[in-house]
């Protein structure tokens, strides 16, 4: 156990940076929101590049792990989605589509571009292509899945026949096709499939950003929790519960006992499902009028609990 601590106490430490940066006011006006943008546009980018570029496709692709994740996945997705229309996680019975879809992405969605790539980095470099291939799956099917879900709902709310026209899949494709990450590992993919040598500039330049990726990333996280609520109700239990326990437990038994890719990827995979909630599913939410007082709420407690069970899980999974 000491020496995940050494590994995890660390990166926990740039994460309270952050937060004390933002709680005693330290940082200027917009300089969250500017942290920020230089991780997603630039930093984080840079990193998926060189993970996917610099690898043979062969060694990136792994159909037991990929359908092991999603299988494990979109279970846990459909429970929450059904359990929130239920009216078993703290909303009235016959919630709104649209909210009932939301909730599931953040019970699925985990903080893997920010705190993963920078976790995973500092227990097992070698293991970031696997990290790259569950931030595929988490794009392309979990955020693509929960962003048309709430394009139908709303189309639905507004009384447009959504489900004939193709207006509710037309701002997912444009959005997943803006998304820097998702461009970063196409360009990664066109150098990695050819087994194209990526230019000396090119990789100087991308190994610099990519250098600053894990510690931006990690004061973003605590500065962005400076300004989110701290506080638990059956609502947020659930939502924690589910994001921490409920969906890395599934996707480890799907990993380890059902599909058996490679154990080291099983193990980081697992890893990759403890991780806290992303804020992306309160961006999303918020973009799609959904209420989000209990998602941002549980994306706050979950990162706080997230310090003992990130810890439990690496000491658990073997992963030094």
């Amino acid at each position: 156990m000491l020496a995940v601590l050494e590994v995890t106490l660390p990166v926990f430490a740039l994460v309270l940076c952050g937060h004390v940066a933002s709680g005693r006011r330290l940082l200027p006006a917009g300089a969250v929101e500017g942290i920020n943008a230089f991780v997603f546009y630039f930093a984080l980018p840079a990193m998926l590049f060189r993970v996917v570029a610099q690898r043979p496709i062969a060694e990136l692709l792994d159909w037991r792990y990929v359908c092991g994740y999603l299988a494990a996945g979109l279970a846990v997705y459909l429970l929450v989605w059904r359990s929130a229309l239920h009216g078993r996680l703290g909303l009235p019975p016959g919630a709104d589509r649209t909210q009932a879809s939301a909730l599931a992405l953040h019970a699925t969605h985990g903080n893997i571009g920010y705190l993963g790539l920078a976790l995973v980095a500092e227990l097992d470099p070698t293991a970031l292509p696997t990290v790259a291939l569950t931030i595929i799956c988490d794009i392309f099917v979990f955020i693509a899945l929960s962003m048309v879900l709430m394009e139908f709902g709303i189309a639905r709310q507004d009384g447009r026949p959504a489900a004939r026209s193709r207006s509710a899949w037309l701002p997912v494709a444009t959005s997943l096709a803006r998304s820097p990450l998702v461009l970063s590992i196409g360009a990664g993919l066109l150098v990695s499939i050819p087994a194209l040598p990526v230019p000396v500039a090119v990789d100087n330049f991308t190994r610099m950003l990519s250098g600053a990726a894990g510690p931006a990333a990690l004061f973003a996280i605590g500065a962005a929790l400076g300004a989110q609520p701290l506080r638990i109700d059956r609502q947020v239990a659930a939502l924690v519960f589910a994001k921490l326990v409920l969906y890395p437990a599934a996707i480890g038994a799907s990993l380890f006992l059902l599909f058996r890719p490679d154990p080291a990827a099983a193990s980081v995979g697992t890893l990759c499902a403890a991780l806290p909630a992303a804020s992306n599913s309160f961006i999303i939410a918020q973009r799609y009028r959904v209420p989000t007082d209990a998602i941002g709420a549980a994306t706050a407690v979950g990162t706080v609990l997230s310090v003992l069970s990130i810890t439990v899980a690496i000491w658990l999974l073997g992963l030094r």
